[in-house]
């Protein structure tokens, strides 16, 4: 997983236009490779695909896509498959699923939205929630802001998405005290360049915990979608 919340956004953008431009050279060919289960993701164990797929970014946005092939098609790939992978970088997940199978700001996530993920950690990139207000003003989709990008934390645990935030972020830093300590420490704790670098602190020593629980034996028991 990388670091920079930032350039995985740019690099998103990059890739997903790169997909529109197949008319150019048309020996070459992407391929959209789907999966029902997380194990299947881990292990690169897609079970379809879909060649030359027409990726479509709402208003432009790369953490909010949909398949560009009618309603049927988008309608299947949802209730069929919790996630896709395009080239060997790019994983996107269903938001259907993450609303199936997880509460708290689950009901944020539209369409299919950018993840990163390892054996024990994931967290995916959407749009951030807005108030009231915002949404009169015309900002938002279904009380969503398009256009401000947020990382949403995957709590296999709990069963709950949450939007990371500085309170969300000391919470889970409650697991390693000495990052929790050091990150509210820091003067400017509550800007987001800090929530993020200490939030890629955690990712890191959380992957390397030998007692944290691997996702797929979270997930197995109340999976809807398991096999």
């Amino acid at each position: 997983m990388e670091k920079s919340f930032f350039y995985k956004l740019m690099a998103l953008v990059v890739a997903m236009c790169s997909l529109h431009c197949g008319a150019v050279e048309p020996e070459e060919h992407d391929t959209a490779y789907f999966y029902n289960t997380w194990q299947q993701m881990l292990d690169g164990r897609p079970v379809s695909m879909y060649v030359d797929p027409y990726i479509v970014m709402v208003d432009g946005s790369p953490f909010s896509v949909y398949f560009k092939g009618g309603i049927k098609v988008n309608e299947t790939i949802k209730k069929q498959h919790i996630a896709l992978s395009i080239g060997d970088s790019i994983w996107m997940i269903n938001d259907e699923y993450i609303r199936e199978c997880f509460k708290g700001d689950a009901k944020n996530i539209r369409r299919f939205s950018p993840l990163y993920f390892n054996d024990k950690v994931a967290y995916l990139i959407s749009s951030a929630s807005v108030s009231l207000t915002e949404s009169l003003l015309g900002s938002s989709y279904e009380g969503v802001a398009l256009d401000v990008p947020a990382i949403y934390y995957i709590d296999f645990m709990n069963r709950r998405v949450e939007e990371l935030t500085s309170d969300y972020l000391s919470k889970l830093l409650e697991d390693y005290p000495d990052l929790k300590m050091r990150y509210e420490g820091m003067k400017d704790y509550k800007k987001q360049y800090i929530i993020e670098d200490f939030f890629f602190q955690y990712v890191d020593r959380a992957t390397e915990d030998i007692m944290r629980p691997y996702i797929v034996d979270l997930m197995n028991p109340a999976n809807k979608r398991q096999e």
